[in-house]
Protein backbone atom coordinates (compact mmCIF):
# COMPACT_ATOMS: atom_id res chain seq x y z
CA UNK A 1 0.00 0.00 0.00
CA UNK A 2 1.63 3.31 -1.04
CA UNK A 3 1.74 6.06 1.59
CA UNK A 4 -0.93 8.08 -0.23
CA UNK A 5 -3.38 5.19 0.18
CA UNK A 6 -3.02 4.99 3.96
CA UNK A 7 -6.15 5.68 6.01
CA UNK A 8 -6.35 9.30 7.12
CA UNK A 9 -5.59 8.62 10.82
CA UNK A 10 -2.18 7.27 9.82
CA UNK A 11 -1.35 9.77 7.09
CA UNK A 12 1.38 12.30 7.74
CA UNK A 13 -0.16 15.70 8.29
CA UNK A 14 1.16 18.86 6.68
CA UNK A 15 0.21 21.07 9.59
CA UNK A 16 3.15 22.81 11.21
CA UNK A 17 4.24 21.49 14.53
CA UNK A 18 4.28 23.80 17.52
CA UNK A 19 7.63 24.62 19.00
CA UNK A 20 6.67 25.08 22.65
CA UNK A 21 4.13 24.01 25.23
CA UNK A 22 3.08 27.65 25.46
CA UNK A 23 1.80 27.42 21.89
CA UNK A 24 0.06 24.17 22.78
CA UNK A 25 -1.80 25.99 25.58
CA UNK A 26 -2.83 28.75 23.18
CA UNK A 27 -3.97 26.17 20.64
CA UNK A 28 -6.09 24.41 23.24
CA UNK A 29 -7.91 27.66 24.03
CA UNK A 30 -8.55 28.30 20.34
CA UNK A 31 -9.81 24.76 19.59
CA UNK A 32 -13.59 25.20 19.50
CA UNK A 33 -14.22 21.52 18.84
CA UNK A 34 -12.53 20.36 22.05
CA UNK A 35 -14.70 19.39 25.00
CA UNK A 36 -14.29 21.72 27.96
CA UNK A 37 -13.36 18.84 30.25
CA UNK A 38 -10.58 17.69 27.90
CA UNK A 39 -9.32 21.26 27.53
CA UNK A 40 -9.11 21.58 31.30
CA UNK A 41 -7.31 18.23 31.70
CA UNK A 42 -4.76 18.96 28.97
CA UNK A 43 -4.10 22.46 30.29
CA UNK A 44 -3.64 21.17 33.83
CA UNK A 45 -1.31 18.39 32.65
CA UNK A 46 0.92 20.81 30.72
CA UNK A 47 1.20 23.16 33.68
CA UNK A 48 1.90 20.29 36.08
CA UNK A 49 4.64 18.92 33.79
CA UNK A 50 6.27 22.35 33.49
CA UNK A 51 6.14 22.72 37.27
CA UNK A 52 7.97 19.40 37.68
CA UNK A 53 10.56 20.43 35.09
CA UNK A 54 10.93 23.90 36.59
CA UNK A 55 10.48 25.59 33.22
CA UNK A 56 8.08 28.07 31.64
CA UNK A 57 5.65 26.59 29.06
CA UNK A 58 6.81 29.13 26.48
CA UNK A 59 10.41 27.90 26.87
CA UNK A 60 9.57 24.18 26.99
CA UNK A 61 9.74 22.29 23.66
CA UNK A 62 6.61 20.50 22.50
CA UNK A 63 8.55 17.31 21.82
CA UNK A 64 7.31 14.25 23.70
CA UNK A 65 10.64 12.41 23.53
CA UNK A 66 12.58 15.46 24.76
CA UNK A 67 10.08 16.02 27.58
CA UNK A 68 10.52 12.41 28.70
CA UNK A 69 14.30 12.81 28.68
CA UNK A 70 14.03 15.92 30.84
CA UNK A 71 11.56 14.32 33.23
CA UNK A 72 13.85 11.33 33.81
CA UNK A 73 16.46 13.73 35.18
CA UNK A 74 14.04 15.04 37.82
CA UNK A 75 14.29 12.91 41.00
CA UNK A 76 11.03 11.25 42.01
CA UNK A 77 10.78 12.89 45.47
CA UNK A 78 10.97 16.41 44.01
CA UNK A 79 8.11 15.81 41.58
CA UNK A 80 5.57 15.88 44.40
CA UNK A 81 3.31 13.40 42.61
CA UNK A 82 2.85 9.65 42.55
CA UNK A 83 4.19 7.58 39.67
CA UNK A 84 0.64 6.92 38.48
CA UNK A 85 -0.19 10.63 38.44
CA UNK A 86 3.01 11.39 36.52
CA UNK A 87 2.11 8.69 33.97
CA UNK A 88 -1.34 10.26 33.47
CA UNK A 89 0.22 13.71 33.06
CA UNK A 90 2.65 12.42 30.43
CA UNK A 91 -0.17 10.74 28.49
CA UNK A 92 -2.32 13.90 28.47
CA UNK A 93 0.60 16.09 27.39
CA UNK A 94 1.44 13.72 24.52
CA UNK A 95 -2.19 13.73 23.43
CA UNK A 96 -2.35 17.53 23.57
CA UNK A 97 0.79 17.78 21.43
CA UNK A 98 -0.65 15.32 18.91
CA UNK A 99 -4.02 17.13 18.73
CA UNK A 100 -2.40 20.52 18.20
CA UNK A 101 0.03 19.23 15.58
CA UNK A 102 -2.63 17.34 13.66
CA UNK A 103 -0.99 13.95 14.19
CA UNK A 104 -2.89 10.91 15.41
CA UNK A 105 -2.40 9.58 18.92
CA UNK A 106 -1.74 5.93 19.67
CA UNK A 107 -4.78 3.79 20.24
CA UNK A 108 -5.13 3.23 24.00
CA UNK A 109 -4.44 -0.17 25.48
CA UNK A 110 -7.50 -2.25 26.22
CA UNK A 111 -9.66 -0.78 23.46
CA UNK A 112 -12.00 -3.16 21.65
CA UNK A 113 -10.66 -4.61 18.40
CA UNK A 114 -12.64 -5.07 15.22
CA UNK A 115 -14.00 -8.64 14.83
CA UNK A 116 -11.43 -9.68 12.21
CA UNK A 117 -8.48 -8.40 14.23
CA UNK A 118 -9.86 -9.91 17.43
CA UNK A 119 -10.20 -13.30 15.72
CA UNK A 120 -6.63 -13.16 14.42
CA UNK A 121 -5.25 -12.14 17.79
CA UNK A 122 -6.92 -15.10 19.46
CA UNK A 123 -4.95 -17.42 17.14
CA UNK A 124 -1.55 -16.16 18.28
CA UNK A 125 -0.09 -19.12 20.18
CA UNK A 126 2.79 -17.57 22.16
CA UNK A 127 3.35 -14.50 24.37
CA UNK A 128 6.18 -13.49 22.04
CA UNK A 129 3.79 -13.08 19.09
CA UNK A 130 1.01 -11.52 21.17
CA UNK A 131 3.33 -8.90 22.65
CA UNK A 132 5.28 -8.33 19.44
CA UNK A 133 2.14 -7.63 17.39
CA UNK A 134 0.10 -5.91 20.09
CA UNK A 135 0.71 -2.33 18.97
CA UNK A 136 0.38 -3.07 15.27
CA UNK A 137 -2.95 -4.87 15.77
CA UNK A 138 -4.30 -2.19 18.11
CA UNK A 139 -3.45 0.75 15.87
CA UNK A 140 -4.49 -0.93 12.63
CA UNK A 141 -7.84 -1.82 14.19
CA UNK A 142 -8.37 1.74 15.47
CA UNK A 143 -7.51 3.16 12.03
CA UNK A 144 -9.91 0.85 10.20
CA UNK A 145 -7.13 -1.03 8.40
CA UNK A 146 -8.15 -4.58 7.52
CA UNK A 147 -5.63 -7.41 8.10
CA UNK A 148 -5.16 -7.87 4.36
CA UNK A 149 -4.17 -4.19 3.98
CA UNK A 150 -1.16 -4.35 6.32
CA UNK A 151 1.99 -3.22 4.53
CA UNK A 152 5.44 -1.82 5.10
CA UNK A 153 4.05 1.70 4.63
CA UNK A 154 1.58 1.17 7.47
CA UNK A 155 4.29 -0.20 9.75
CA UNK A 156 6.60 2.70 8.87
CA UNK A 157 3.87 5.21 9.76
CA UNK A 158 3.38 3.62 13.18
CA UNK A 159 7.17 3.50 13.70
CA UNK A 160 7.43 7.23 12.97
CA UNK A 161 4.90 7.91 15.68
CA UNK A 162 6.83 5.69 18.09
CA UNK A 163 9.96 7.71 17.27
CA UNK A 164 8.11 10.93 18.11
CA UNK A 165 7.04 9.72 21.54
CA UNK A 166 9.81 7.29 22.53
CA UNK A 167 12.85 8.02 20.37
CA UNK A 168 14.48 6.53 17.30
CA UNK A 169 16.01 3.54 19.08
CA UNK A 170 12.64 2.24 20.27
CA UNK A 171 11.11 2.94 16.89
CA UNK A 172 13.74 0.79 15.17
CA UNK A 173 13.24 -1.98 17.73
CA UNK A 174 9.45 -1.85 17.24
CA UNK A 175 9.77 -1.90 13.43
CA UNK A 176 12.10 -4.90 13.50
CA UNK A 177 10.12 -6.87 16.09
CA UNK A 178 6.69 -6.24 14.56
CA UNK A 179 7.83 -7.23 11.06
CA UNK A 180 9.56 -10.39 12.29
CA UNK A 181 6.54 -11.46 14.38
CA UNK A 182 4.14 -10.76 11.51
CA UNK A 183 6.17 -12.90 9.12
CA UNK A 184 6.40 -15.69 11.70
CA UNK A 185 2.63 -15.63 12.19
CA UNK A 186 2.03 -15.60 8.43
CA UNK A 187 4.10 -18.75 8.04
CA UNK A 188 2.67 -20.68 10.98
CA UNK A 189 -1.00 -19.69 11.48
CA UNK A 190 -3.75 -20.81 9.13
CA UNK A 191 -5.82 -17.92 7.82
CA UNK A 192 -3.21 -15.27 8.56
CA UNK A 193 -2.69 -12.78 5.69
CA UNK A 194 0.03 -13.92 3.31
CA UNK A 195 1.74 -10.53 2.98
CA UNK A 196 5.33 -10.48 4.18
CA UNK A 197 6.88 -7.39 5.75
CA UNK A 198 10.47 -6.24 5.32
CA UNK A 199 12.57 -6.83 8.44
CA UNK A 200 15.25 -4.11 8.79
CA UNK A 201 18.73 -5.56 9.05
CA UNK A 202 20.61 -5.07 12.28
CA UNK A 203 23.75 -2.91 12.03
CA UNK A 204 26.71 -5.09 11.15
CA UNK A 205 29.30 -5.47 13.88
CA UNK A 206 32.96 -6.21 13.28
CA UNK A 207 33.78 -9.86 13.73
CA UNK A 208 35.59 -10.77 16.94
CA UNK A 209 37.75 -13.84 16.50
CA UNK A 210 38.03 -16.50 19.23
CA UNK A 211 41.47 -17.33 20.58
CA UNK A 212 41.63 -20.66 18.78
CA UNK A 213 41.54 -18.77 15.47
CA UNK A 214 45.10 -17.58 16.12
CA UNK A 215 48.35 -19.56 15.97
CA UNK A 216 49.24 -21.73 18.95
CA UNK A 217 52.29 -19.53 19.54
CA UNK A 218 50.06 -16.52 20.14
CA UNK A 219 47.78 -18.45 22.50
CA UNK A 220 50.74 -19.69 24.56
CA UNK A 221 52.33 -16.26 24.71
CA UNK A 222 49.04 -14.73 25.88
CA UNK A 223 48.56 -17.40 28.56
CA UNK A 224 52.12 -16.92 29.80
CA UNK A 225 51.70 -13.15 30.00
CA UNK A 226 48.40 -13.35 31.92
CA UNK A 227 49.86 -15.89 34.36
CA UNK A 228 52.89 -13.63 34.87
CA UNK A 229 50.67 -10.58 35.45
CA UNK A 230 48.51 -12.42 37.99
CA UNK A 231 51.37 -13.80 40.07
CA UNK A 232 54.00 -11.08 39.92
CA UNK A 233 54.97 -8.85 42.80
CA UNK A 234 57.82 -6.93 44.31
CA UNK A 235 59.83 -10.09 45.04
CA UNK A 236 59.15 -11.82 41.72
CA UNK A 237 62.08 -12.02 39.33
CA UNK A 238 61.47 -9.87 36.23
CA UNK A 239 57.96 -9.35 37.51
CA UNK A 240 55.50 -6.51 37.44
CA UNK A 241 55.75 -4.12 40.43
CA UNK A 242 52.53 -5.66 41.71
CA UNK A 243 50.30 -8.54 40.75
CA UNK A 244 47.00 -7.68 39.10
CA UNK A 245 43.57 -8.48 40.46
CA UNK A 246 41.60 -11.28 38.73
CA UNK A 247 39.23 -8.73 37.18
CA UNK A 248 42.13 -6.74 35.72
CA UNK A 249 43.75 -9.92 34.36
CA UNK A 250 40.48 -10.83 32.62
CA UNK A 251 40.24 -7.32 31.17
CA UNK A 252 43.83 -7.46 29.89
CA UNK A 253 43.15 -10.81 28.24
CA UNK A 254 40.04 -9.46 26.53
CA UNK A 255 41.91 -6.34 25.41
CA UNK A 256 44.62 -8.46 23.80
CA UNK A 257 42.13 -10.81 22.12
CA UNK A 258 40.23 -7.85 20.65
CA UNK A 259 43.48 -6.21 19.55
CA UNK A 260 44.52 -9.42 17.81
CA UNK A 261 41.11 -9.63 16.08
CA UNK A 262 41.38 -6.02 14.91
CA UNK A 263 44.89 -6.59 13.57
CA UNK A 264 43.84 -9.80 11.82
CA UNK A 265 41.07 -7.90 10.01
CA UNK A 266 43.52 -5.22 8.91
CA UNK A 267 46.18 -7.71 7.78
CA UNK A 268 43.72 -10.02 6.07
CA UNK A 269 44.17 -13.22 8.09
CA UNK A 270 44.89 -14.31 11.65
CA UNK A 271 47.99 -16.43 10.96
CA UNK A 272 50.21 -13.37 10.86
CA UNK A 273 49.48 -12.61 14.53
CA UNK A 274 52.07 -15.02 15.95
CA UNK A 275 52.73 -13.50 19.41
CA UNK A 276 52.18 -10.43 21.57
CA UNK A 277 55.23 -8.73 20.09
CA UNK A 278 53.34 -8.57 16.78
CA UNK A 279 50.61 -6.45 18.37
CA UNK A 280 53.02 -3.82 19.69
CA UNK A 281 55.01 -3.16 16.54
CA UNK A 282 54.44 0.58 15.89
CA UNK A 283 52.70 0.04 12.54
CA UNK A 284 50.45 -2.69 13.93
CA UNK A 285 49.74 -0.63 17.06
CA UNK A 286 48.33 2.13 14.84
CA UNK A 287 46.35 -0.40 12.78
CA UNK A 288 44.69 -1.78 15.91
CA UNK A 289 43.70 1.67 17.18
CA UNK A 290 42.60 2.71 13.70
CA UNK A 291 40.10 -0.16 13.66
CA UNK A 292 38.24 1.57 16.51
CA UNK A 293 38.91 5.21 15.58
CA UNK A 294 38.05 4.96 11.89
CA UNK A 295 40.25 5.33 8.80
CA UNK A 296 41.29 8.91 9.55
CA UNK A 297 41.00 8.67 13.31
CA UNK A 298 37.89 10.86 13.15
CA UNK A 299 36.16 9.18 16.09
CA UNK A 300 36.89 10.39 19.59
CA UNK A 301 38.93 7.99 21.70
CA UNK A 302 36.76 6.75 24.54
CA UNK A 303 37.70 4.97 27.73
CA UNK A 304 37.84 1.58 25.99
CA UNK A 305 40.30 2.70 23.29
CA UNK A 306 42.49 4.50 25.83
CA UNK A 307 42.47 1.39 28.05
CA UNK A 308 43.37 -0.78 25.07
CA UNK A 309 46.34 1.47 24.29
CA UNK A 310 47.49 1.34 27.92
CA UNK A 311 47.34 -2.47 27.90
CA UNK A 312 49.35 -2.72 24.68
CA UNK A 313 51.94 -0.21 25.89
CA UNK A 314 52.32 -2.13 29.15
CA UNK A 315 52.84 -5.37 27.24
CA UNK A 316 55.51 -3.72 25.09
CA UNK A 317 57.35 -2.31 28.09
CA UNK A 318 57.05 -5.11 30.65
CA UNK A 319 56.63 -8.32 28.65
CA UNK A 320 58.09 -7.82 25.18
CA UNK A 321 60.89 -5.57 26.54
CA UNK A 322 60.72 -3.37 23.45
CA UNK A 323 63.66 -1.01 22.85
CA UNK A 324 63.42 2.61 23.93
CA UNK A 325 62.96 3.87 20.37
CA UNK A 326 59.91 1.63 19.87
CA UNK A 327 58.44 2.65 23.24
CA UNK A 328 58.85 6.31 22.24
CA UNK A 329 56.82 5.73 19.07
CA UNK A 330 54.11 3.83 20.95
CA UNK A 331 54.02 6.49 23.67
CA UNK A 332 53.57 9.29 21.15
CA UNK A 333 50.65 7.48 19.54
CA UNK A 334 49.09 6.76 22.93
CA UNK A 335 49.39 10.39 24.03
CA UNK A 336 47.57 11.56 20.91
CA UNK A 337 44.49 9.71 22.15
CA UNK A 338 44.23 12.14 25.05
CA UNK A 339 43.31 11.22 28.59
CA UNK A 340 40.25 11.12 30.74
CA UNK A 341 39.31 14.46 32.23
CA UNK A 342 39.91 14.68 35.99
CA UNK A 343 36.92 14.42 38.25
CA UNK A 344 33.88 12.21 38.53
CA UNK A 345 32.66 10.84 35.19
CA UNK A 346 30.27 13.15 33.36
CA UNK A 347 27.45 10.59 33.43
CA UNK A 348 27.70 10.27 37.23
CA UNK A 349 27.62 13.97 38.12
CA UNK A 350 23.86 14.61 37.71
CA UNK A 351 23.09 11.70 40.04
CA UNK A 352 25.26 13.18 42.80
CA UNK A 353 24.18 16.78 42.25
CA UNK A 354 20.52 15.82 42.69
CA UNK A 355 21.17 15.11 46.38
CA UNK A 356 21.77 18.79 47.05
CA UNK A 357 17.97 18.83 47.41
CA UNK A 358 17.18 17.80 51.02
CA UNK A 359 13.99 16.06 49.86
CA UNK A 360 15.93 13.69 47.62
CA UNK A 361 18.53 12.96 50.31
CA UNK A 362 15.79 12.31 52.88
CA UNK A 363 14.13 9.82 50.53
CA UNK A 364 17.42 7.95 50.13
CA UNK A 365 18.03 7.87 53.89
CA UNK A 366 14.54 6.41 54.42
CA UNK A 367 14.97 3.74 51.74
CA UNK A 368 16.61 0.99 53.89
CA UNK A 369 13.75 1.06 56.43
CA UNK A 370 11.21 1.06 53.62
CA UNK A 371 12.76 -1.95 51.89
CA UNK A 372 13.08 -3.84 55.15
CA UNK A 373 9.43 -3.17 55.98
CA UNK A 374 8.41 -4.46 52.54
CA UNK A 375 10.42 -7.62 53.33
CA UNK A 376 8.33 -8.28 56.47
CA UNK A 377 11.12 -7.09 58.73
CA UNK A 378 13.46 -9.86 57.59
CA UNK A 379 11.16 -12.59 58.89
CA UNK A 380 9.99 -13.93 55.52
CA UNK A 381 12.08 -16.55 53.71
CA UNK A 382 10.31 -16.10 50.38
CA UNK A 383 12.98 -15.40 47.76
CA UNK A 384 11.72 -11.93 46.87
CA UNK A 385 11.46 -10.90 50.53
CA UNK A 386 14.98 -12.17 51.25
CA UNK A 387 16.32 -10.15 48.33
CA UNK A 388 14.55 -6.97 49.48
CA UNK A 389 15.84 -7.43 53.03
CA UNK A 390 19.40 -7.88 51.75
CA UNK A 391 19.17 -4.80 49.54
CA UNK A 392 17.89 -2.80 52.51
CA UNK A 393 20.91 -4.01 54.53
CA UNK A 394 23.30 -3.21 51.66
CA UNK A 395 21.99 0.34 51.23
CA UNK A 396 22.06 0.91 55.01
CA UNK A 397 25.71 -0.17 55.06
CA UNK A 398 26.62 2.03 52.08
CA UNK A 399 25.05 5.02 53.81
CA UNK A 400 27.16 4.27 56.90
CA UNK A 401 30.42 3.16 55.26
CA UNK A 402 30.99 3.95 51.53
CA UNK A 403 32.38 0.54 50.58
CA UNK A 404 33.51 -0.62 47.18
CA UNK A 405 31.30 -3.21 45.49
CA UNK A 406 33.80 -6.02 46.05
CA UNK A 407 34.13 -5.12 49.72
CA UNK A 408 30.35 -5.00 50.17
CA UNK A 409 29.67 -8.32 48.41
CA UNK A 410 32.52 -10.03 50.28
CA UNK A 411 31.48 -9.12 53.83
CA UNK A 412 31.70 -12.04 56.28
CA UNK A 413 30.40 -12.34 59.81
CA UNK A 414 33.18 -12.49 62.36
CA UNK A 415 35.71 -11.20 59.83
CA UNK A 416 34.89 -7.86 58.21
CA UNK A 417 31.59 -7.50 60.09
CA UNK A 418 32.00 -8.02 63.82
CA UNK A 419 29.28 -8.49 66.43
CA UNK A 420 31.04 -10.32 69.28
CA UNK A 421 28.33 -9.80 71.91
CA UNK A 422 25.30 -10.42 69.75
CA UNK A 423 22.38 -8.07 69.41
CA UNK A 424 23.00 -6.25 72.68
CA UNK A 425 26.66 -5.48 72.05
CA UNK A 426 28.49 -3.15 69.65
CA UNK A 427 28.89 -3.80 65.94
CA UNK A 428 31.77 -2.68 63.75
CA UNK A 429 32.98 -3.08 60.20
CA UNK A 430 36.59 -3.33 59.02
CA UNK A 431 37.15 -3.73 55.29
CA UNK A 432 40.42 -3.40 53.42
CA UNK A 433 41.58 -3.93 49.86
CA UNK A 434 42.40 -7.33 48.46
CA UNK A 435 45.99 -8.43 48.12
CA UNK A 436 46.33 -7.69 44.38
CA UNK A 437 44.82 -4.21 44.78
CA UNK A 438 45.59 -2.96 48.29
CA UNK A 439 43.73 -0.04 49.76
CA UNK A 440 43.59 1.62 53.14
CA UNK A 441 41.44 -0.28 55.60
CA UNK A 442 38.04 1.24 56.28
CA UNK A 443 37.00 0.82 59.90
CA UNK A 444 33.75 2.15 61.25
CA UNK A 445 31.28 1.40 64.07
CA UNK A 446 27.76 0.45 62.98
CA UNK A 447 25.12 2.12 65.13
CA UNK A 448 21.65 3.62 65.01
CA UNK A 449 19.13 2.60 62.33
CA UNK A 450 21.76 0.69 60.32
CA UNK A 451 22.59 -1.52 63.31
CA UNK A 452 18.89 -2.14 64.00
CA UNK A 453 18.32 -3.32 60.43
CA UNK A 454 21.43 -5.51 60.49
CA UNK A 455 20.46 -7.06 63.83
CA UNK A 456 16.97 -7.93 62.57
CA UNK A 457 18.39 -9.36 59.35
CA UNK A 458 21.01 -11.49 61.13
CA UNK A 459 18.68 -12.77 63.85
CA UNK A 460 15.74 -13.65 61.62
CA UNK A 461 16.45 -13.87 57.88
CA UNK A 462 20.15 -14.76 57.74
CA UNK A 463 19.96 -17.28 60.58
CA UNK A 464 17.21 -19.20 58.75
CA UNK A 465 18.98 -19.53 55.38
CA UNK A 466 20.93 -22.58 54.30
CA UNK A 467 24.19 -23.24 56.21
CA UNK A 468 26.96 -20.95 55.03
CA UNK A 469 30.49 -22.22 55.87
CA UNK A 470 32.11 -18.95 54.74
CA UNK A 471 29.79 -16.85 56.97
CA UNK A 472 28.89 -14.58 54.04
CA UNK A 473 26.52 -11.73 54.84
CA UNK A 474 24.78 -11.71 51.46
CA UNK A 475 23.43 -15.09 50.35
CA UNK A 476 20.90 -16.59 48.02
CA UNK A 477 18.08 -18.61 49.64
CA UNK A 478 19.94 -21.84 48.75
CA UNK A 479 23.00 -20.72 50.74
CA UNK A 480 25.19 -19.81 47.77
CA UNK A 481 26.97 -16.46 47.63
CA UNK A 482 25.14 -13.49 46.14
CA UNK A 483 27.37 -12.23 43.32
CA UNK A 484 28.62 -8.70 42.82
CA UNK A 485 26.61 -8.16 39.63
CA UNK A 486 23.33 -9.19 41.29
CA UNK A 487 24.00 -6.95 44.27
CA UNK A 488 24.95 -3.96 42.11
CA UNK A 489 21.90 -4.40 39.87
CA UNK A 490 19.54 -4.76 42.82
CA UNK A 491 20.83 -1.63 44.57
CA UNK A 492 20.56 0.42 41.37
CA UNK A 493 17.05 -0.89 40.64
CA UNK A 494 15.72 -0.08 44.12
CA UNK A 495 17.21 3.42 44.22
CA UNK A 496 15.82 4.12 40.74
CA UNK A 497 12.39 2.89 41.79
CA UNK A 498 12.38 4.96 44.98
CA UNK A 499 13.97 8.25 43.93
CA UNK A 500 14.37 8.06 40.17
CA UNK A 501 18.18 7.87 40.40
CA UNK A 502 20.05 4.61 39.83
CA UNK A 503 22.87 4.57 42.39
CA UNK A 504 25.43 1.77 42.48
CA UNK A 505 28.11 1.47 45.20
CA UNK A 506 30.39 3.83 43.26
CA UNK A 507 27.59 6.39 43.27
CA UNK A 508 27.30 6.09 47.04
CA UNK A 509 31.04 6.76 47.33
CA UNK A 510 30.78 9.88 45.16
CA UNK A 511 27.80 11.01 47.23
CA UNK A 512 29.75 10.53 50.47
CA UNK A 513 32.60 12.66 49.11
CA UNK A 514 30.18 15.38 47.98
CA UNK A 515 28.47 15.53 51.38
CA UNK A 516 31.80 15.77 53.24
CA UNK A 517 33.10 18.50 50.93
CA UNK A 518 29.84 20.38 51.29
CA UNK A 519 30.38 20.60 55.05
CA UNK A 520 34.19 20.77 55.05
CA UNK A 521 35.22 22.63 51.95
CA UNK A 522 38.49 21.45 50.44
CA UNK A 523 39.16 18.80 53.09
CA UNK A 524 40.33 16.12 50.67
CA UNK A 525 42.24 14.36 53.44
CA UNK A 526 39.02 13.39 55.23
CA UNK A 527 37.49 12.25 51.93
CA UNK A 528 40.51 10.07 51.15
CA UNK A 529 40.39 8.45 54.59
CA UNK A 530 36.65 7.86 54.36
CA UNK A 531 36.93 6.21 50.94
CA UNK A 532 40.10 4.25 51.74
CA UNK A 533 42.31 5.87 49.10
CA UNK A 534 45.93 4.83 49.57
CA UNK A 535 47.22 7.60 47.31
CA UNK A 536 46.00 11.14 47.96
CA UNK A 537 46.48 11.91 44.28
CA UNK A 538 43.50 9.66 43.58
CA UNK A 539 41.33 11.77 45.88
CA UNK A 540 42.56 15.02 44.34
CA UNK A 541 42.07 13.73 40.79
CA UNK A 542 38.45 12.79 41.52
CA UNK A 543 37.25 15.50 43.87
CA UNK A 544 39.46 18.59 43.62
CA UNK A 545 37.06 20.28 41.19
CA UNK A 546 33.90 19.73 43.33
CA UNK A 547 35.71 21.23 46.33
CA UNK A 548 36.44 24.51 44.52
CA UNK A 549 32.97 26.10 45.06
CA UNK A 550 33.11 25.26 48.76
CA UNK A 551 36.61 26.66 49.06
CA UNK A 552 35.49 29.82 47.25
CA UNK A 553 32.59 30.18 49.70
CA UNK A 554 34.99 29.85 52.65
CA UNK A 555 37.24 32.49 51.12
CA UNK A 556 34.29 34.84 50.51
CA UNK A 557 33.16 34.42 54.13
CA UNK A 558 36.69 35.16 55.35
CA UNK A 559 36.79 38.35 53.28
CA UNK A 560 33.40 39.50 54.55
CA UNK A 561 34.45 38.96 58.16
CA UNK A 562 37.55 41.07 57.66
CA UNK A 563 35.98 43.74 55.51
CA UNK A 564 35.42 46.09 58.44
CA UNK A 565 38.65 45.41 60.33
CA UNK A 566 41.78 47.50 59.76
CA UNK A 567 44.77 45.72 58.25
CA UNK A 568 47.26 44.27 60.70
CA UNK A 569 50.38 46.41 61.32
Amino acid sequence: MPPSDLPSPLRDRAAARSSSLGQILAGLEANAGLAERDRRDYRSAIRALCAMLGSDPAATPADAAELDRRLVRVPTPTRGRSDKTVANIRWRVRRAIALHGGTPTPAPRGMALTPRWAALRERLPTPKLRHGLSRLIREASAAGVEPGQVSDALLDAIARRVATSAGEARARAFRRQAAACWNEAAGAIAGWPNARLAVPARPARPQRLPLDAFPVTFQRDLDSYLDWAAHSGRLARDGSPRSLSPATVRLRGEHLRLAASALARRLGYARRVINLATLVEPVNFKLVLGEYLGPGGERRAGAFVRGLAVTLFGVARQWVKAPASQLDQLGQTKRRLGGAAPGVAERSRPSVEAFADPTVLAALLALPDRLFAEAAGGRSLEARAVRKAQLGVAIALLLTVPLRLGQLAGLRLGHELRRPSGRQGPMSLAAGGTAPAPALAIECPIAGPAKAILDDYLDHCHASLQPNPEARLFLRPDGSRLGEAALRHGIAAETRRAIGIALNPSGFRHLAAALVLRDRAGDLGVVGQLLGHRDRRTTAWLYAAPSVPGAAAVYAAALSRRAGTPPAR
